[in-house]
């Protein structure tokens, strides 16, 4: 499983790539092929999940990692209300040989990154899937679990970044 999350590869102090994680994959996109605010690229939530995308629109996840604009298991997203992330923001260092986050100053919270549980509901018995994939799944777990170590914008090889945005609205 992914666990959802976003990741920037920068190189230099300058983005390169993003990943965009979905349900038990993802897409990874070039940074100047996204739709941006300024210079902050802009990540499209779905609605109701923790999956998140780089167009708004459908999201077919029966086979992950291809997102296409229909299929079995969607998940939505659309325009919504704008959130600037750096409005409520912690900043923390994290050392992979130790597995420690710390943080910027010493008044940001630490301990929430320690929780070992899912983050959100889970998931329902007796889901049904599809090729293996539910369409409501357990949350994702938490940062420590993202592989903040990686060396890639992808969690795992082959690490494809698109260098266009497809199925865009």
């Amino acid at each position: 499983m992914t666990r959802e999350h976003n990741m920037i590869r920068f190189a230099n102090g300058t983005p390169q790539a993003i990943w965009f994680s979905q349900h038990a994959s993802g897409q990874a996109f070039t940074y100047n092929a996204l739709e941006k605010k300024g210079k902050r690229p802009i990540a499209y939530s779905g609605n109701g999940t923790h999956a998140n995308y780089a167009v708004k629109g459908q999201h077919d996840h029966t086979i992950p990692g291809l997102n296409l604009p229909t299929g079995f298991l969607l998940d939505y997203t659309d325009r919504g209300i704008l959130w600037d992330p750096t409005l409520n923001a912690y900043a923390y260092t994290y050392t992979p040989s130790t597995g420690v986050f710390t943080p910027s100053t010493p008044d940001v919270p630490v301990a929430w990154l320690e929780f070992n549980g899912r983050w959100g509901d889970d998931q329902p018995p007796g889901e049904p899937s599809i090729f293996g994939e539910a369409k409501y799944v357990a949350g994702p777990d938490g940062p420590k679990f993202k592989g903040l170590d990686r060396g890639l914008v992808c969690p795992s090889k082959p690490c494809v970044v698109l260098p266009f945005r497809i199925f865009a609205e």
